[in-house]
């Protein structure tokens, strides 16, 4: 049986839900699309900018994007690591570091040039690791014979690989992390201080697993993989993800990371990766159409696919729950969207940032850019949630059940993340473990908007100490995103 202790408990997966006893819905909530925070207008950007990752430093974020073109013989310089920075995640300051030339000047913000793709940085939090590898990039390389403990009797010289620094700008090569399977992706890498050990996330294609869709091209499907390491060095034998869906369908990106509230759990946008066979009348009718027959001139998926981000959560790194419905989606249609590079959220870009309006909560930012590969300049563009809000468990206007399974209680203070109509609202009753009402512990009808609203009973909470109970919610027009426990 469960026990709940002092911390977060979201409801982005139904571990607590007594299926059998509620009726509310738990399902997957989209973000609300803000302003831009940066366009891509420099000689150096191309048309091509994407996989961005965010790092949080001493009170600053630090942010590494690749700058490349597509479609654009014009653009012969391949890709460059850049760099940006901002103190609040609002505004971002691309500074002039002089490190690389590009067309013959180094005033530009590009920190590493030549390398092969897919980069994503992170900092290293591990007490152990020493200052000079405090910041370590990885990214695929297709020949990483340079890197210490590269093997080239391995099947496949495709690698992820790792740079390290020690001030997040000046990288020099460091080790290999993995051989012999995809990684053209944006791989993820992270220390979980709880377990004391890294997890990587990457890409590899594995055969479909159950019947395949006539109209989509699936047969091989990009999946997402896990291995970890007490070292950095040495890795263990990497796993598939296991979600508790059964369909099986590409994602291109996993875009894990910890969830900053509360970093026992993780949470991840990967992006999904649609490709259909054939042009269809649809596609006539669906924006940019002569864009996206033009892209199809040097590869047919680059006018048939489109893609999309979902969300997901672990507490364990292997096992995931994953909401098939989109959570972001390309928006409503234009000539520079619904097309194959939609939909890239940045790694590690959940950043608090003020609410948009006088008395309103901080948000949580996330960041994908616009524009992929078309001649418009991109833009990187912030999207927001409010706290714990990425899924949630929601009642119609007739009230609805959400029952909890039985858990042993181990605090002193609840607070709940919910949100009501005015006419809306709902009652907590705690339950024993065989169902029975326990007296005092009914609440009064709650409604309004609140992250941590403290629930009040007639009896302490802190008298149910070590007893199995269950959370009964009578719920109407309202929904609940996450409990607090303290």
């Amino acid at each position: 049986m469960l026990t709940v202790t002092a911390g977060l408990v979201p409801f982005w997966d139904d571990s607590l839900i007594d299926r059998g006893r509620t009726d509310a819905v738990l399902s997957v909530n989209r973000p609300t699309k803000a302003d831009v925070v940066m366009t891509f207008d420099r000689p150096w950007d191309g048309n091509a900018d994407n996989f961005f990752s965010i790092v949080r430093d001493d009170g600053f974020y630090r942010m590494y994007y690749e700058a490349w073109s597509f479609f654009d013989p014009t653009y012969t310089e391949g890709i460059s690591v850049c760099y940006a920075e901002s103190r609040d995640g609002l505004r971002w300051e691309r500074p002039s570091l002089g490190l690389c030339a590009f067309r013959g000047s180094t005033d530009n913000n590009i920190i590493m040039r030549g390398i092969q793709d897919n980069i994503v940085v992170m900092k290293d939090e591990n007490p152990a690791c020493p200052p000079q590898h405090r910041y370590k990039a990885i990214m695929s390389e297709y020949d990483a014979s340079g890197f210490r403990g590269y093997d080239p009797a391995k099947q496949s010289h495709r690698s992820l690989v790792c740079r390290v620094s020690s001030d997040g700008i000046r990288f020099t090569d460091y080790c290999v992390i993995s051989q012999g399977y995809g990684y053209d992706s944006q791989n993820t890498v992270h220390w979980d201080p709880h377990r004391k050990k890294y997890y990587c996330y990457f890409r590899d294609v594995h055969k479909k697993i159950g019947a395949l869709d006539p109209a989509l091209n699936e047969e091989d499907v990009r999946g997402i993989m896990v291995t970890e390491s007490e070292d950095f060095l040495h890795w263990s034998e990497p796993v598939r993800l296991r979600f508790n869906r059964d369909e099986d369908y590409p994602l291109y990106t996993n875009c894990v990371t910890a969830y900053p509230y509360d970093t026992r759990y993780y949470v991840g946008f990967p992006t999904r990766y649609v490709e259909r066979k054939e042009w269809t009348k649809n596609y006539d009718r669906l924006c940019g159409a002569d864009r996206r027959r033009h892209r199809m001139e040097k590869d047919a998926r680059f006018g048939l696919t489109v893609t999309d981000c979902i969300f997901m959560s672990s507490r364990d790194h292997v096992n995931w729950y994953r909401f098939d419905e989109a959570c972001l989606t390309p928006g409503p249609e234009y000539a520079g969207n619904w097309v194959y590079g939609d939909c890239y959220p940045a790694v590690g870009g959940l950043l608090e940032t003020p609410g948009r309006f006088a008395g309103d909560p901080p948000e949580l930012s996330m960041y994908a850019k616009s524009h992929h590969r078309m001649p418009e300049k991109g833009e990187l563009r912030r999207y927001v949630w409010r706290r714990d809000g990425f899924a949630s468990v929601k009642a119609t206007y007739e009230p609805q059940t959400l029952r909890t399974k039985p858990f042993v209680l181990d605090a002193e203070t609840l607070k709940l993340n919910f949100r009501t109509s005015a006419r809306g609202g709902m009652v907590l009753r705690i339950l024993d473990g065989d169902g029975s009402p326990i007296p005092g512990y009914e609440t009064c009808e709650l409604f309004g908007d609140a992250e941590e609203r403290i629930v009040d009973f007639d009896a302490p909470l802190s008298a149910l100490r070590g007893r199995a109970v269950c959370f009964d919610f009578t719920m109407r027009d309202a929904e609940i995103f996450a409990m607090r426990f303290e």
